[in-house]
């Protein structure tokens, strides 16, 4: 289980770093989804944390991506 949840965060980082290739580092865009995955460390249902980790990554790289 916990392989399949790393493929598929292996992919949302890859998707967002293309996404913000031109206003942000992938350093930046790699840790901003790694804090992300860290806050939901505690969530006793995994099956959607890629999904939520990718929505508020974006949410949170296209802020800083306009300041």
């Amino acid at each position: 289980m916990q392989q399949d949840e790393d493929r598929q965060l292996a992919r949302v980082e890859e998707e967002l770093v293309r996404e913000f290739a031109s206003a942000l580092t992938e350093q930046v865009v790699s840790e901003q989804l790694r804090g992300l995955v860290a806050e939901f460390a505690g969530a006793p249902v995994r099956t959607f944390v890629p999904v939520l980790a990718q929505r508020v990554a974006r949410e949170r790289l296209r802020a800083l991506s306009v300041s």
